[in-house]
């Protein structure tokens, strides 16, 4: 359904995901829009609110789209759409992705829910990097982290130390390794991942209890 609205409607193919994600792997032809500029960008892209828009983030766990749409709707467009199952539905459906900006990938060490008090006990000057979205930083969050979401990672590099060890934190895992491998390819060499993200973090203590 997409590929028809692209080629018979000539509909905006929107990545809601970061600019970083975007640039390095989309469906040809998107726009990068992240979610949390969509309010401003979106108007000033496609000021035609009759045109066909289709919103699509990384996988069927990702909400970003449905956000998104409902963000879209709500400045007056008509025709919205969202890509079911997203980008990995589109790979699956056996159409190629491009990368007009790849982040090379590097080895990245990750750490458990269950080994992360230990972690943050013996690591000193330990820098926290949280890149979910302010939001849901501000609903919970570990002490001393610093919430600097995804989709400005590249605006804020120079705000991360290169000389101590960096922790980062996403939602559940999915989207700190390609954030880990940015930072590496950056200068910060000492960098490790939460695998399963805060949701892992949420189950272990509530696990518990």
């Amino acid at each position: 359904m997409v590929v028809s609205l692209m080629n018979e409607k000539n509909a905006a193919v929107i990545d809601t995901m970061s600019y970083l994600e975007c640039m390095d792997h989309r469906i040809p032809g998107s726009q990068c829009i992240p979610l949390e500029e969509l309010d401003k960008k979106l108007p000033a892209s496609f000021p035609n609110k009759s045109r066909s828009i289709v919103f699509y983030c990384e996988s069927d766990r990702c909400p970003r789209a449905g956000l998104a749409y409902e963000k879209a709707k709500l400045l007056g467009y008509e025709s919205i759409y969202i890509l079911e199952d997203g980008l990995v539905a589109w790979k699956r459906a056996g159409y190629e992705v491009e990368t007009l900006q790849r982040i090379k990938r590097a080895p990245v060490t990750s750490i458990k829910s269950s080994k992360l008090e230990v972690f943050l006990k013996e690591k000193k000057d330990l820098f926290i990097l949280d890149i979910r979205s302010k939001d849901a930083f501000k609903a919970n969050h570990i002490d001393g982290a610093k919430n600097i979401p995804f989709y400005m990672l590249h605006k804020k590099l120079n705000e991360i130390p290169k000389n101590v060890s960096v922790i980062v934190i996403d939602e559940n895992g999915k989207r700190s390794f390609l954030a880990c491998c940015y930072l590496i390819n950056n200068g910060v060499t000492d960098v490790t991942r939460l695998f399963g993200g805060m949701e892992s973090t949420v189950r272990q203590k509530r696990n518990e209890r």
